[in-house]
């Protein structure tokens, strides 16, 4: 609905769509940091994010060179509605160790993503080594930036509501 004044027996169906369009680009700009963040050596670790409603299925990619920018990959829906669950997970066997910044022991010690990074070598399953951007936890770090979004925004909502309503 667009902004303006709201009829009572429109208050549910505004903040309804207002929370999914919240819901919509939560889970579009969470897919997104986690594939720009992603170590990357090959591309099959960035290349295996996927979005999941109420579940975390998938398989895995196969092997072989990915593009860096990939579209969002939903499983088994097309739109995030109110009253199911996300997850943005990763089903590779080595993406916990890469999600959570376990140190590595590959061949190459180069630094290719963040040359002010001290621990410059990462295990990837190639034998060399994928840089990790930012370090341990940074996937809870997005976590985290995603919550706060979700709670300044709902806020904002309401804000716009109450302004409108007088």
């Amino acid at each position: 609905m667009a902004r303006g004044k709201i009829r009572i027996d429109q208050i549910g169906d505004y903040v309804q769509d207002r929370i999914e369009q919240l819901m919509r680009v939560t889970v579009l700009e969470t897919d997104n940091r986690v594939k720009m963040l992603s170590p990357v050596d090959l591309g099959r670790f960035r290349a295996s994010w996927q979005v999941g409603e109420n579940a975390a299925p998938g398989g895995q990619k196969p092997e072989g060179i990915y593009p860096s920018q990939l579209p969002i990959e939903r499983l088994g829906y097309n739109r995030e509605r109110i009253g199911n669950i996300y997850s943005v997970h990763n089903n590779l066997p080595y993406a916990e160790q890469l999600a959570t910044g376990a140190a590595g022991s590959g061949s190459k010690t180069e630094v290719r993503y963040n040359p002010r990074r001290t621990v410059t070598n990462w295990a990837s399953p190639g034998g060399g080594s994928s840089i990790q951007t930012d370090g341990p936890g940074w996937v809870q770090g997005i976590a985290k930036d995603m919550q706060q979004f979700v709670e300044v925004n709902a806020a904002r909502i309401g804000k716009t509501y109450t302004r409108n309503r007088s």
